[in-house]
């Protein structure tokens, strides 16, 4: 038996290291990229470029809302104060059970509106729709439930302008983040696609349903998923946006152009309803050979509750990992054909084998590391990989959070988060890869909203 185990070992520990140095190359070329694309963004951002009022484009923010009462006032608040020139405000109550559509009555004076008729998009049966007497941009449309890609595509059928902006009903957006997401699709007609940075909202001072202070949360859960976060836009999408290989745009903050949403058919009833709409325009646009750009937006900030309890946490994590495996699945054919360009030859590629894979195989390090530990005891090849690996995540982290400094009200604020750093790669990259392996293993599983416990903002 220890014979056998120690075969296991080499042969798996081979496997794992190859693994591991491939993951790591890839990494490291994202990160560069993402480092250049970032570093060119803000030096756009800070040139302060603003477009005239008249030339920007009008926008429908749709807001998604399934038992929300708790947060859902601060974030149309926060949302009917933006400055931009014109836009409106469409809530869709998706058969909600806590009283959310009663709280926007109050709050808002909700009137009803006569319904327009059906819209080109299908979804669960309107029940009615409610225009504010005091604030004339704001309509709220009832419907039956029928999930989070259904409610969306409710609210496609009901926005009115060219440009529509889906932001989840716990966000609330930064006074300008509006205008900045939309100012490249005025100057550039071949953008379709924009996402905004997402930035926790747990420990950060609040007024009048607006930041006024960054934090950090009080768990240490929710100051790794502080660093978590800078790392996956720093590092991640800015890198992928070079080649126009992004593969999300997050349900959080992002915007589209309608008329493109409508010709893709709208949004499907997937658990990852972001990720399968952002591949699938890739593979509409690709495949009717039209010039597109898809792109993030560095100075465009929503800022989201994060999870704090374990459990949240990990009901969140499943979700977005089914969620990653049915768009994935779902647009296997673009996999490897030179037609699709950096998505089907690059991007698709790495989130099929490092992105969705790559939690299997890191699961499957930990336990060859151990098993070697238990037949061999701690010996120098043993602690190398694992050093090797420590140092990996850990540098990643440190990099995401030097570039990030400039976000934070308070410069101690990255110091603070340093410990989580630390720790990061001892305690919360192995849970999320048992969770994430797990949640291949229930992959396919029908679209529904995920619960997750709130907290009042404001």
């Amino acid at each position: 038996m220890r014979d056998f185990l120690a075969q296991f070992v080499v042969v798996m520990g081979l496997l794992v290291l190859g693994y591991y140095f491939v993951a790591l190359g890839v990494n490291l070329a994202v990160l560069w990229s993402s480092l250049r694309q970032a570093g060119r963004k803000m030096r756009v951002v800070s040139a302060r470029l603003d477009l005239p009022e008249e030339a920007a484009e009008p926008v429908s923010v749709l807001v998604p809302a399934f038992n929300e009462r708790i947060t859902i006032a601060d974030t149309v608040r926060a949302l009917l104060a933006q400055d931009h020139p014109h836009f409106e405000v469409i809530v869709i109550n998706d058969g909600s059970s806590d009283g959310t559509l009663e709280l926007l009555r109050e709050e808002f004076r909700l009137e009803p509106l006569e319904a327009a008729g059906e819209g080109p998009l299908p979804c669960a049966p309107v029940r009615g729709l409610f225009l504010s007497s005091v604030h004339r941009g704001l309509i709220v449309v009832d419907k039956e439930n029928g999930g989070k890609a259904d409610a969306l595509n409710a609210g496609l059928n009901a926005a009115r302008f060219p440009l529509v902006c889906c932001v989840d009903a716990d966000g609330i957006l930064e006074p300008d983040a509006l205008k900045k997401l939309a100012r490249p699709f005025a100057r550039d007609e071949k953008v379709v696609a924009a996402g905004g940075m997402v930035r926790p909202i747990n420990g950060c001072e609040i007024r009048g349903g607006t930041v006024v202070r960054t934090g950090e949360p009080r768990t240490l859960v929710g100051k790794m998923q502080v660093v978590e976060y800078l790392r996956a836009f720093l590092g991640g999408r800015f890198g992928w946006e070079r080649g126009n290989g992004l593969l999300i745009v997050s349900g959080a903050f992002g915007m589209f152009r309608k008329q493109v949403l409508l010709e893709a058919g709208g949004y499907a009833n997937s658990v990852g309803e972001d990720m399968e709409l952002t591949r699938r325009l890739h593979h509409h646009l690709l495949d009717r050979g039209t010039p597109y750009r898809a792109i993030t937006v560095a100075d465009a900030v929503c800022w989201t509750q994060v999870p704090e309890r374990l459990r949240d946490l990990k009901t969140q994590r499943v979700r977005w990992h089914r969620g990653l495996a049915d768009a994935l699945r779902r647009h296997r054919g673009m996999l490897f054909r030179p037609r699709y360009g950096t998505v089907g030859m690059a991007s698709l590629p790495v989130f099929w084998f490092i992105e969705l894979l790559g939690p299997v195989i890191e699961l499957a390090g930990y336990v060859t590391l151990l098993v070697f530990l238990l037949v061999h005891g701690a010996t120098a090849p043993a602690l190398l990989l694992f050093l090797m690996a420590y140092l990996h995540g850990l540098a990643q982290s440190l990099t995401a959070l030097a570039a990030g400094t400039g976000v934070f009200s308070d410069p101690g604020e990255p110091l603070r988060l340093l410990p989580a750093c630390l720790l990061e790669p001892l305690v919360y990259r192995p849970l999320l890869a048992l969770w994430r392996s797990g949640a291949l293993l229930t992959a396919g599983r029908q679209a529904r909203w995920g619960a997750i416990t709130r907290n009042k903002l404001s």
